[in-house]
């Protein structure tokens, strides 16, 4: 009888360790995951430390992210699936590979407008439409009462990890809407592309947001508006974007933040390591792999360089001579360029602008974080 007694004190005790010992843990993840989600990912919610370890990984878009991941759209169900409301109109899922030809698309060979640098470019940019008798518009009077002295739509042309953001806020500080990659329908990028094959103006169907207030407004700036896809579509890159937007806004603004090429090329592979495939043979196919003119040069430039790493900041600096051409070549429309890198960056945007040097913010990567990280 002792010894049963015995046993079965000896199994009691034992099972209490070891219900002690799953308590103790899970006690331990539930700390961590309450730290964890305790923890303000917004910008400005992290210290510089905690910083340079998430935001490393960041896209543009990362206010938007929690805009999207709410988001329940529809897909192929199953039976029992209960229903989900369809995407949006514009929303990439509504693109898949096999569906999606990628487009036809052309940069220019070098010349010596690719290795001016920004100041001395709209130097001569804004010598000309003197020399044509164009008035400059922050020089003009019917805009000194405007919150923003620049004629709309303001287009932003910069690549990915080329401030795209720092530009959003900077408007958004000014007084007027400004969109960053979506608007009420979803992407920016697959309506403006949508637009261009079918002759309407880019920003059709795609030109209003909704505020925090429910009130939908008219969308003045729209940056980071290209898509690595599918479907992939750069309005700058591609054929016809450009035209696209001088055809239907002939007086309109577009803009470009330049960056050191090299220091864009590390920035844009430590936030997307697989954007670069995306943009060469899986999706874009920018390796000069389509067929049509001036594909064989940038298709010889992609082969013979090995690491590539060459090849992308060539391309980088294709795709600002590019824009720089088709400003020179549609004098009525406002071209602003700005060099991320320069310290008189937020002074050049507030002449242009007439938007205080205060509203460009602390962004990710924008030239305060630049100077701080050296990169």
């Amino acid at each position: 009888m002792d010894r049963t007694n015995t046993r079965s004190t000896g199994t009691v005790h034992f099972r209490l360790i070891i219900v002690s010992a799953i308590s103790f843990f899970l006690g331990l993840q539930f700390s961590h995951l309450t730290a964890l989600f305790q923890t303000d990912f917004s910008a400005g919610g992290l210290i510089d430390s905690h910083a340079t370890e998430y935001m490393t990984w960041a896209p543009d878009e990362i206010e938007y992210v929690e805009k999207e991941s709410n988001q329940e759209y529809h897909t192929p169900s199953k039976p029992g699936r209960r229903n989900r409301k369809p995407p949006p109109r514009y929303h990439d899922s509504n693109y898949t590979k096999e569906s999606f030809e990628p487009l036809p698309w052309s940069l220019p060979k070098p010349s010596s407008t690719r290795y001016q640098t920004s100041e001395e470019f709209m130097a001569g940019y804004i010598a000309l439409k003197r020399k044509h008798n164009i008035p400059l518009p922050w020089e003009q009077d019917k805009y000194k009462e405007d919150k923003v002295r620049l004629p709309r739509p303001i287009i932003g042309l910069n690549f990915p990890k080329s401030a795209t953001t720092t530009m959003s806020k900077y408007f958004t500080c000014g007084g007027i809407t400004s969109c960053h990659t979506y608007v009420e329908d979803d992407r920016i990028g697959i309506c403006m592309m949508e637009n261009h094959l079918a002759d309407k103006p880019p920003m059709e169907g795609c030109n209003t947001e909704r505020t925090e207030d429910g009130v939908i407004e008219p969308v003045e700036v729209i940056f980071d508006i290209g898509l690595q896809g599918p479907p992939c579509y750069y309005a700058s890159v591609h054929d016809g974007g450009l035209e696209n937007i001088a055809k239907h806004y002939p007086e309109g603004t577009i803009m470009l933040v330049t960056r050191n090429a090299t220091k864009w090329a590390k920035s844009i592979t430590g936030w997307n390591g697989k954007i670069m495939k995306l943009w060469a043979d899986e999706s874009c196919h920018f390796d000069g792999s389509l067929e049509g003119e001036g594909m064989e040069y940038w298709n010889d430039l992609y082969m013979s360089n090995r690491s590539k790493r060459k090849y992308w900041l060539d391309f980088y600096e294709a795709h600002t001579q590019k824009i720089r051409e088709f400003a020179l070549k549609h004098l009525s429309l406002t071209y602003v360029e700005v060099e991320l890198e320069n310290d008189k960056m937020a002074e050049q945007l507030e002449l242009y602008t007439g938007i205080k040097q205060s509203c460009v913010q602390v962004c990710h990567p924008g030239p305060h974080w630049i100077r701080k990280h050296d990169t």
